[in-house]
This record gives structure tokens, C-alpha cells and sequence, in this order.
């Protein structure tokens, strides 16, 4: 028979010499010679031949290296002679025979024979593992079976069995790659694959997550223009061995490895497709007799999935079965529990009469015995039991009326005799009440509920009385309540209280509040009020007039709020309203009261500054000059205190009168009180020459006016006014400057003989600035000690020092010494006099109190000038004597000067004052005697010790007679009352001599010394 061998040797004259040998043309063996072990393999992996012969040694390795490529094939190995050891081990290795290689290649003779005992040993071999393997693969399919139908009756899922019965295959069949899944049908009827076992040949990460996404459901294969497919389509088996060039291999994937053979096995079971097995790439292809040999195992297979899939379907069947047993018990329960639960008793009673359902409140409201219920008894043998246990009371009394009879003729038979009422009340004996209600049912029958009416009822009797009291109190109230719908029309009205006024509620209803006839609101608060309803926004106080039906205004004030439903729609708003009327009219007055002049009517002074303001704005925005005229009457206090206030009163309100007649209507006319009125002018000449000759024809005709007599009570009085004008037309000039200058040119005014008019002049402003700004050094010089005393002496004939007068003087720290002409004016005007006089005094008695300590300055006395306004403080006594207590100094000492006016005022309390202080030992002495207008009869009432003649009759008294014949004539009159006589103001010698020589003995001047420091005298 031919034979193919393969030679590996690298040895060419030998490899010659054993093809030589072996290549017999008779016998027809074939040699390929290879000279290494790399051209063997790639030889082995296109041929196979029946037997290898490989030298020892080769070019690239041994011949133990060719082992593993041999792959069943039987080898023989060629040894050197010597080498017979490495034979021995190379048939442990797995070579199947050896030869010995001798010099003379005798071997070669019996090399063929050899061969072909090789051959023949292994062939048997070969037949006896063939055997064998095919006894184990039947014997495999058999265990297949055997696991399939195990895994099929476990009801085990799809993946395991499949995945299971696909590992059996692949091993079975020798297969690379295979597939095994359930066929199901689509909606159209057509044919599908759900793989649910699956050889893992995924190509890259897309078609790994594919897969593992499918895993649990399995794979859906419905491409039936595929190999798969063409199974799925014919029910036959497919084979392809060139399956990389088979057209049906079109539907593979892309990426997908790639198919060289395939065997598509389809299963049936009752003539219906129920699986698919897919294998792939198995070495040499597949063939019919795989077709059959699995057979068996594909008919095992499909009768157990059919098996398997009507016990499913059982068990589907079982299960909804259970399902819905399982519901409806359940529902069941749950009606049982919700008829167990509610608050309501529930009876069925069927067309006989007979109680078949109730719960378990109904027996809880009728007090009823469960079992009685438990035989199912007819409805009038428990109204029977009620009755008899006195239930519905005597004559049914307990049922509501219309139900007495039918609950009777229930009692005495079967109620189906009488019409059945749909509901009634009844009350049971504890005093609930309890609402029947019944439903008749079809064919026959009725089901009744009974239910707790009493807090219901309860709730609608409170609800009766709320009602009532609410509609008492609307009723009653000043208030009133009102509704509107979603559109804001009125829907309620309670308590309107223009029923009074004759206005109707009907006339509300369906209009709006901007809708409503004779309102009086601007359309700006008609707008805003508007927006507030539109946004849902509470709202309060919103004010409108409107007119009643006889046409008397009326105020009212709305507050509201918007009303939404359980689920927050907006349904309305509800409030309240009120008549505020008279509220309105008292803050009218009250306006009225504040802004105006109650006893002329005029501005006051509130509302002229806000007038004032809108004029200097106005001024300055039209480039026009204002003027503000300030009037004040003059001698207006004589007519009060001798006419009476009343008179004075009607001669302001004619004064205001004719102020107003005589300026335009544009211009405003207030009174600040008193006696001062102001005008404020507007629209004056842009020019300010020109601006102030109108404005003075204004106060000429006001002038004019106010020059008139008045009539008061029949009588003629007379009053003149002063009159200021200030001009302005600068808006950043404060108002009340204004009002300041105009005062300074009213005062000038009268300072020039009054009834006149005076414009504002800057040097007034100057001068009232330079004496606020004095008036407040004066304070602070008071807070500070910045006050002292200086002393003039006063000596006697001879010259000799008797004491001295206090003199104040201000040291000033910026003005340094201040004069007391520049202070005393200013601080008897102000009312710093008294403070001022106060530290005086208390310097002259701490003065004597000092003397007191010197013997040579002991018995000098101090004389401190008194001013009008300390003398007639109440309490100057007291005053006068704290300050010598103080000092602990001698009252005898201190000699009070006054002046002639200061005690003409009330002589009556000059006097007792003065006599209180004397008597204690303090002296007074008449300053500046000569000049005023005594009167001699008070002269000598008044107990004075000391005269003092005025320095302007002691300076002419040599050059005029007229002043010599005063000083002389005082110095009498002084003798004759017992005082004593000082010269004021000598200078000279001569006027010392003169006055000396006609019996003055007591003098002062700058002769003897100026007024200095107490160290100077």
C-alpha cells in the first residue's frame, strides 16, 4: 500500500541515500525531505503524513523538539552508533521506534520493514483508541441525556439548563463556539431566537456590555437571513463547512470572530420548533453523522422542553389562580375590616326580609345583641326586640314623625306593606340621635345605614345660633360684613347701615366697588385698590365717599380679605366696612385747628412755613422775587388793658380782614400770634429795585388800611401798625432767616417812630448777629467766672477813703475787657441780668467779707448797683441775705444803689422790701438823683440813706448855672430829709471845692481815683 514519509534530516547525502531507499517505484511510497524543524512544522500543518522519520540532531534542534508537533503521528527516531542511550530515552518521550544509523547504511536494508511494523502497530492502535472513544462519546451523549432530562424535571431556569446542555455539545461535537436557546414567535408569528447560553466571544468593550446586558433576559436573535436564521425558517438542520464564504453568514455582527464552519441543529417536539443549537469552527467541519449522532439527544431535549414548558404554563395557570384567590381574600378582609371600621352601622337585607350582612357598628349603635344577628333574623323581629326593650319609646315617640308609621307597621309585620322611607332621624334612649338611611336594591332587597348624626346636629344647631348672633351683632354693630366673588362683586351685605340713609342692599349685589354709582375716587386709588384684588392681597383701611340717596357725602374705611377654597383657588374676598364720617369731619377740624388761626381764621404759624417754603421754591424756579411782611400793632397791649381782651380779640379779627382785602388771593395772610401777622407776596419784578417798590406798594396799602378806625361794639378805636419787609428769592435761605429779618425790620420799623415801614437792611443783620453772638459769650462768661468787680472810690471831705462802688467788668478771653455799656444793655434785654446780678452780689459780700479781716479796710462800706429786674424778683430779699450769709459778711456795709424808675413801678413793694433789708442793716442810695421824675411824697416814704447826684450835673456845674442850681438844690433837699449827699463824676479840684463849699461832703470821680482792681484802692 503507499505510504507518505517525512524526513527531517540535515545530513543531504544521507537524507539521499534513505530516500533512495524507501522511494521504491514498484511500491509507491512517497518521501519529502525537510532539513529542520521549522520547515516540519509548516510541513505538518498543510499534510499529514503516515509515519515521520527524524534524525537526531537538526539544524535548528533535536528531534525532541518535534514531539509536540507530532500530533498522533507515528515517529521513528535515527541514532548514531554509540548513541543507543539517547534511543532508549526517546522512545520514554514518546517516539515510537528507533533505528541505529551504521557507516555503511546496512540499516537501510531493513528500514521499510521496520516502517511498516511501525505502521501496522500503531494502526491497531489507532482502530482500539477509536473504539474506545467512540464507546466513551456514546457513552457522554447517553450522561447528556441523562443531565438534560435531571435539569429539565428540576425545573431549572432557561440560562442553567441551556448553559449546561451547551457545554455537553461543544464537548460532544469538538466545537469552538456555539449557542443554545428557546424559539418563540413575535406578534407577526415569525420565528425568533432567546439565547440564553452563549459562547463569551466578545470582540471589544461594545459587544461585552451588549452581551452582559442581555445576559439575564438572553440574546435576541431575530435576523432570519442568517445561518441562524435559515435553521429558525426551514426547521432543518444546517451545515456549512466553508461557512466564512456562505452567504447566510452575511447577518454575522460586525467585529464578530470569524465563522469557518457551522452547524445549525434545530429541536422539535409535537411538530413544533421549541429550541436551537448552534456550533461553529469545530477542526475539519461537521458532517451528517454529527447530525445523527446527536439526535437522540436533541429529541430528549425537545420533549422535555415541551414538558417543561406545559408545566409551566400550569404553574402560570396555579399561580394566577392563587394570585387572585390571594386578592380576593384579601379584598375580602379589607371590605370586612373597612365595614368593621367605619362610622357607619351597615345592614343587607334580601328580598325576604332577612339581615344577611352587618357590621360591627351597626350593633355597637343600636345596643344590639350579636346574637341576635347571628341567625340572620327577619328586620321585624329586631325591630320587635327595639321595641319591646323600649328603644323608640312610648308610641314610637323617638322616630322623627314622617317615619312613625313604617317603622310601626315594621313592628307589627313585614314593612314592605308601607312605602319605605329614604331617610329619618330617631334618638335612641341615651339621647343620640342616629340618621337611617335606606336603598333599595335590584332584583329585591335593601341595604341601610345608620349613622351618629348628634355632633352633626349639634354642630348645625351651634352653627344656627352663630348665625344669629351674628346677624344680632351685624345688626347692631356700626360696622357691616361683605362678600364678593371671584369677579369681586358683591354677593352679601349684613348690617348695612345705609338702610338709615335709604340706600339698599339690592343695589350692591353684582357690581363691583368702582362700579357702584356717586364714589369719589381718583383713578389712581381706584387702580392700586384694583391691583391689591387682582394679586390676592389683603388689604386695609381703603377709604371712598360717596353720596346717599338725599345727597349728604358720606366717608366710608373697607378692610377685606381673599378667600381661596380647600384645594387654594382663589373663590372672593370678604370684609368688613365702616362709616367714618365723622372721623373725617373731626379730622377736618382738626386739620383746620392745627394749619388756622381759630380766633381769625388765618394760616398759623405751621402752615405759613410750609407756605413760605413752596414760595422761595417757587420764587427762584420763575426768576421772580417774593416778600415777607412782618406787621405788629402798635400799642395793642394798651387796648387789651384797658379795653379788655375781648375788644382786643374783635379788633385782631378786623385786622385780619382788611390785610386780606388789601393783597391778592395768590398771596398768604397769617397770623403768628398776639399781635403780629405776616404777609408773604409772590410774584414780584425779577429786578430786586423794582421787586421792593411793589412790595412796598403792598405794605402801603395794607398801611392805609390798618390807619382806618375800627368799630367795636359802636364804638371808634384806632391801632397803627409796624410794618418789615424782607425780599427773597434765594432757595437755599432758610425760612425761618426770613422771618428773622423781616422781625428786625418790624422793630426798626417801630424804632423809628412806628406806623411806619421799614425794609430789612444788612447792617441790622449784622448788628443782631454781633448781639446773638454776645448774648452767648454772656452765657458762657457766666458759666466760666469771667465776671469781676472793679472799685471807684468814695471819700469824704478831707479825702478820706470811706468804702467804694462795684462796678462789673467782663474779661473776656478773646475780647479782653469788656465794657459795661456793651453788656448791661444786652443782658437787661435778655434776661442774663438776674444770673449776672446774682454773681455780683455774691463777689461784694465775699469783698466786704475780705475788708472785714483788715483793720484799716474794716469799716469801709461797698455800694452794688441793683437793676430793675433783680429788685423786683419775688424773692430779692431772700437773694440779697443768702449772699451775706454766705460770705459771713456785715450787712451795715453794704449800701444797695437804685434808680428812680426802678421804685416808681410799685412803690408799695419797693418799700417793704427795702425796709426788710434795712432793717437788718443794709443801706440804699438813690442813683443818679436828677435825672428821672420823683415824686417828693414817695421821696420821703421811701427809706433810702443816701442821695447821689447824676456826673452830667457835677460836669457843667461851673460853666452852667442851670446845673449848679440842681446840684445845689439836691444837696438841700438831701439835708432836709436827713441823707447824705455823693457827688457823682468830679474831676477837678474846682468842682470838688464848689460843691464842698455848698455842704456836699461825700464824693466820687476821677479825681479821687478810676474804678480798678480792689489791690488799687
Amino acid at each position: 500500500m503507499p505510504i507518505s514519509v517525512l524526513l527531517i534530516e540535515s545530513d543531504h547525502p544521507h537524507a539521499q541515500a534513505v530516500a533512495g531507499a524507501l522511494a521504491d517505484p514498484w511500491s509507491g511510497w512517497r518521501v519529502d525531505v525537510v532539513d529542520s524543524i521549522a520547515q516540519a512544522r509548516d510541513h505538518l500543518l498543510r499534510h499529514r503524513p503516515d509515519i515521520v522519520l527524524a534524525a537526531q540532531r537538526t539544524l535548528d534542534g533535536s528531534a525532541f523538539d518535534l514531539l509536540q508537533l507530532l500530533d498522533g503521528v507515528p515517529a521513528i527516531i535515527i541514532v548514531r552508533m554509540g548513541a543507543e542511550t539517547h534511543a532508549a530515552q526517546a522512545m520514554r518521550h514518546g517516539f515510537d521506534d528507533f533505528t541505529v544509523q551504521d557507516p555503511a547504511l546496512d540499516y537501510l536494508l531493513t528500514l521499510p520493514a521496520q516502517i511498516e511494523a511501525v505502521l501496522e502497530r500503531t494502526s491497531s492502535a489507532r482502530a482500539r483508541r477509536a473504539a474506545e472513544a467512540m464507546l466513551a462519546r456514546q457513552h457522554r451523549l447517553l450522561q447528556a441525556i441523562s443531565r438534560a432530562q435531571g435539569m429539565f424535571i428540576a425545573s431549572s431556569g432557561p440560562r442553567a439548563a441551556f448553559e449546561a446542555l451547551l457545554g455537553e455539545l461543544m464537548t460532544l461535537t469538538q466545537s469552538a463556539f456555539g449557542l443554545v436557546g428557546q424559539v418563540q414567535r413575535a406578534d407577526d408569528g415569525h420565528p425568533y431566537l432567546r439565547v440564553h447560553a452563549m459562547t463569551d466571544i466578545s470582540w471589544d468593550e461594545a459587544s461585552r456590555q451588549r452581551y452582559a446586558q442581555h445576559a439575564e433576559d438572553g440574546m435576541v436573535f431575530d435576523n432570519l437571513h442568517s445561518l441562524v436564521g435559515a435553521a429558525l425558517v426551514t426547521g432543518e438542520p444546517v451545515l456549512s463547512n466553508d461557512a466564512n464564504h456562505d452567504a447566510r453568514s452575511a447577518g454575522t455582527p460586525s467585529g464578530h470572530p470569524t465563522l469557518r464552519t457551522y452547524l445549525g441543529l434545530p429541536i422539535h417536539a409535537a411538530g413544533e420548533l421549541v429550541a436551537m443549537v448552534g456550533l461553529a469552527n469545530r477542526s475539519g467541519g461537521y458532517t451528517n453523522a454529527d447530525v445523527q449522532f446527536l439526535q437522540p439527544l436533541l429529541n430528549t431535549i425537545g420533549q422535555l422542553e415541551t414538558a417543561r414548558r406545559a408545566e409551566l404554563a400550569r404553574s402560570h395557570v396555579e399561580a394566577e389562580l392563587a394570585r387572585t384567590s390571594a386578592l380576593l381574600a384579601e379584598k375580602t378582609r379589607a371590605l370586612e375590616g373597612t365595614l368593621d371600621n367605619i362610622s357607619q352601622g351597615i345592614t343587607n337585607v334580601d328580598a325576604e326580609g332577612r339581615i344577611r350582612v352587618y357590621n360591627q357598628r351597626y350593633l355597637e349603635l343600636l345596643d344590639l345583641p350579636e346574637s341576635l344577628l347571628a341567625t340572620q333574623p327577619l328586620v321585624e323581629e329586631v325591630v320587635r326586640f327595639q321595641t319591646e326593650r323600649g328603644d323608640f319609646g312610648p308610641e314610637f315617640q323617638l322616630i322623627e314623625p314622617m317615619a312613625r308609621n313604617y317603622v310601626a307597621s315594621e313592628y307589627a309585620a313585614h314593612g314592605g306593606r308601607m312605602n319605605m322611607p329614604q331617610s329619618y332621624v330617631r334618638r335612641t334612649r341615651q339621647g343620640r340621635y342616629i340618621e337611617v338611611r335606606t336603598r333599595a336594591l335590584e332584583p329585591g332587597g335593601r341595604v341601610r345605614t345608620f349613622t351618629d348624626v348628634t355632633d352633626y346636629l349639634s354642630t348645625l344647631e351651634a352653627l344656627r345660633q352663630s348665625e344669629a348672633r351674628w346677624r344680632s351683632l351685624t345688626d347692631l354693630s356700626s360696622d357691616w360684613y361683605w362678600e364678593q366673588d371671584d369677579q369681586f362683586r358683591f354677593v352679601r351685605l349684613d348690617g348695612n347701615p345705609y338702610h338709615t340713609e335709604g340706600v339698599p342692599d339690592e343695589m350692591h349685589y353684582g357690581l363691583t366697588r368702582w362700579e357702584l354709582p356717586d364714589t369719589f375716587v381718583n383713578e389712581g386709588q381706584w387702580r392700586e385698590h384694583r391691583e391689591q384684588l387682582e394679586a390676592h392681597q389683603v388689604f386695609h383701611d381703603f377709604e371712598m365717599q360717596r353720596l346717599s340717596q338725599d345727597g349728604k357725602p358720606v366717608w366710608v374705611s373697607i378692610s377685606g380679605e381673599p378667600i381661596f377654597d380647600g384645594e387654594g383657588r382663589f373663590t372672593g374676598y370678604r370684609g368688613v366696612a365702616r362709616d367714618i364720617t365723622e372721623r373725617k369731619l373731626a379730622e377736618a377740624e382738626i386739620q383746620r385747628l392745627a394749619f388756622y388761626d381759630e380766633l381769625t381764621g388765618l394760616p398759623n404759624r405751621r402752615l405759613l412755613m410750609d407756605r413760605l417754603e413752596r414760595a422761595v421754591a417757587t420764587t427762584q424756579r420763575d426768576g421772580r422775587h417774593g416778600a415777607l411782611l412782618f406787621l405788629d400793632l402798635d400799642n395793642f397791649k394798651g387796648i387789651n388793658d384797658t379795653m379788655g381782651h375781648e375788644w382786643g380779640d374783635r379788633l385782631l379779627v378786623q385786622v385780619a380782614a382788611r390785610i386780606g382785602a388789601s393783597v391778592r388771593a395768590t398771596d398768604t395772610v397769617a397770623r403768628l400770634g398776639g399781635d403780629e401777622f405776616v404777609v408773604v407776596v409772590q410774584g414780584l419784578h425779577g429786578h430786586e429795585v423794582e421787586a421792593a417798590a411793589e412790595a412796598e406798594a403792598v405794605a402801603q396799602k395794607v398801611l392805609l388800611a390798618l390807619n382806618q378806625p375800627y368799630v367795636v361794639d359802636g364804638c371808634d378805636m384806632h391801632s397803627t401798625p409796624s410794618i418789615g419787609i424782607a425780599l427773597f428769592q434765594d432757595a437755599q435761605q432758610p425760612v425761618q432767616e426770613l422771618l428773622k429779618r423781616a422781625d428786625l425790620a418790624m422793630y426798626q420799623a417801630k424804632a423809628q417812630g412806628r406806623n411806619t415801614l421799614c425794609f430789612f437792611d444788612p447792617a441790622m443783620q449784622a448788628a443782631a448777629s454781633a448781639r446773638s453772638a454776645l448774648e452767648g459769650d454772656i452765657r458762657q462768661g457766666l458759666a466760666r467766672n469771667e465776671f469781676l468787680l472793679h472799685y471807684q472810690p468814695v471819700v469824704d471831705a478831707t479825702g478820706h477813703l470811706l468804702g467804694a462802688e462795684a462796678l462789673v467788668r467782663w474779661q473776656h478771653p478773646q475780647r479782653g475787657m469788656v465794657s459795661p455799656a456793651d453788656f448791661i444793655p444786652l443782658a437787661e434785654q435778655t434776661g442774663l441780668i438776674l444770673p449776672l446780678g446774682r454773681q455780683v452780689l455774691a463777689l461784694a459780700c465775699r469783698q466786704l467779707a475780705l475788708w472785714a479781716t483788715a483793720p484799716a479796710k474794716a469799716a469801709w462800706a461797698l455800694a452794688v448797683n441793683v437793676s430793675a429786674q433783680e429788685f423786683r424778683q419775688p424773692d430779692f430779699v431772700e437773694q440779697v441775705l443768702a449772699a451775706l450769709r454766705d460770705a459771713a459778711a456785715n450787712p451795715r456795709l453794704l449800701k444797695l444803689e437804685l434808680t428812680e424808675s426802678l421804685l416808681l413801678h410799685d412803690v408799695e413793694d419797693s418799700i417793704l422790701k427795702m425796709q426788710a433789708l434795712r432793717t437788718l442793716g443794709v443801706g440804699f442810695s438813690l442813683d443818679d438823683f436828677g435825672t428821672g421824675y420823683s415824686s417828693l411824697s414817695y421821696l420821703k416814704r421811701l427809706p433810702l440813706d443816701q442821695l447821689k447826684i447824676d456826673q452830667s450835673f457835677v460836669r457843667d456845674v461851673l460853666t452852667d448855672p442851670n446845673d449848679a442850681t440842681i446840684a445845689c438844690t439836691i444837696i438841700t433837699l438831701a439835708r432836709s430829709l436827713g441823707l447824705d449827699v455823693v457827688a457823682e463824676g468830679v474831676e477837678t479840684e474846682v468842682q470838688r471845692s464848689f460843691l464842698l463849699r455848698n455842704g456836699c461832703r461825700q464824693f466820687q470821680g476821677y479825681l479821687f481815683g478810676r474804678p480798678g482792681p480792689e489791690e488799687l484802692l
